[in-house]
């Protein structure tokens, strides 16, 4: 695959593809320039975002392939490991995410070299497929059916995520919770009673679920107990790249177990009083429809404009099709 798209440089620009060279500041810097440019706000990825995104158990420089000019990072993208439950059975995933061409270098064919070579890295280290969202209008998302028949991948749009947002008044600074072990057991323990019928489920390690809960930058999760009843929700606190740059929460797990209705409207206050407190000024959640979001609509929450198409790649002889729900994080 890479001798096939060797030439889709010009021989007047020769860029040094390899693994990522762990140069943070420079890495978001580019991504923040070229991202600026785009119609749709993104987030503001810092250089303590993506560290934390490499923090994650698992992951790996040689999953984030980068191209190198004289002066830096001029495109790159990463891949995280994601270990899934489709229909009944088990596959491990590369969850792609980042792809960035350099202002100086867009419309170069770059962002499909470097995706096509994840594509590659992947299949080498033994993962079963790949899993991708693009922003509907974006170049990317145009492009992907195409570029999947040219690398002769069997890729398939699987869902369409939308979102739910809501402003949050400012509130008075305080700490926020602490995360015990008891917090993760809850949050491993209802993470694996999802519905069956769910096709697409993300399974956790330990470790995988102690970085969700309180390793990653902006780690949020309250847990809320009422007698032998037990929620969780998770998220973190993040900017968007806007001028100037304003704090979000991004809600991603929203475990309720057998909490009755008031409590969830509790516990969603409490997530919510506790990001406000450190300084968030919106939510976000994203809809996959594996949980209820019965209580965020009744919370003031509304849909936004925002649309992220999932693309589902296998190459293990499993047939990605359209779905109804998932369980995956958005990244």
């Amino acid at each position: 695959m890479r001798d096939a798209l060797a030439g889709m440089t010009t021989s007047s620009f020769l860029p040094v593809l390899g693994a990522f060279r762990g140069d943070f500041g420079a890495l978001a810097a580019m991504v923040q320039k070229s991202w600026a440019e785009n119609p749709n706000q993104s987030l503001l990825y810092s250089e303590e975002f993506l560290r934390s995104a490499f923090d994650y158990p698992g992951s790996s420089f040689d999953l984030a392939p980068a191209l190198y000019g004289v002066s830096g990072p001029i495109g790159f993208v990463a891949g995280f490991p994601r270990s899934v439950r489709w229909d009944d059975r088990s596959a491990r995933l590369i969850l792609n995410s980042f792809l960035t061409a350099s202002t100086t270098v867009k419309g170069a064919g770059l962002g499909i070299r470097l995706w096509a070579d994840l594509v590659e890295r992947s299949r080498d280290q033994g993962y079963d497929g790949t899993i991708n969202f693009c922003v509907e209008g974006d170049g990317m998302n145009r492009m992907m059916p195409s570029l999947s028949r040219f690398l002769k991948l069997n890729t398939t749009r699987i869902f369409s995520v939308e979102f739910l947002i809501r402003l949050l008044r400012p509130a008075p600074p305080e700490p926020p919770p602490q995360i015990c072990e008891s917090d993760i057991d809850l949050f491993m323990e209802l993470a694996s009673t999802l519905p069956d019928n769910l096709p697409l489920v993300r399974l956790w390690t330990r470790a995988e679920a102690e970085w969700q809960c309180r390793r990653r930058a902006g780690a949020i999760a309250v847990s809320y107990h009422a007698g032998a009843r037990r929620g969780i929700l998770t998220g973190y606190m993040t900017q968007v790249a806007s001028t100037p740059p304003v704090t979000v929460v991004l809600l991603e797990d929203l475990l309720w177990g057998d909490l009755e209705p008031t409590e969830r409207t509790e516990l969603l206050e409490r997530f919510l009083r506790v990001a406000a407190s450190q300084g968030a000024r919106t939510a976000s959640c994203p809809v996959l429809g594996y949980s209820s979001l019965d209580i965020l609509a009744a919370s003031r929450f509304r849909r936004s404009r925002r649309v992220l198409h999932t693309y589902l790649t296998f190459w293990n002889g499993f047939q990605p099709r359209p779905l109804d729900a998932l369980y995956i994080d958005v990244l």
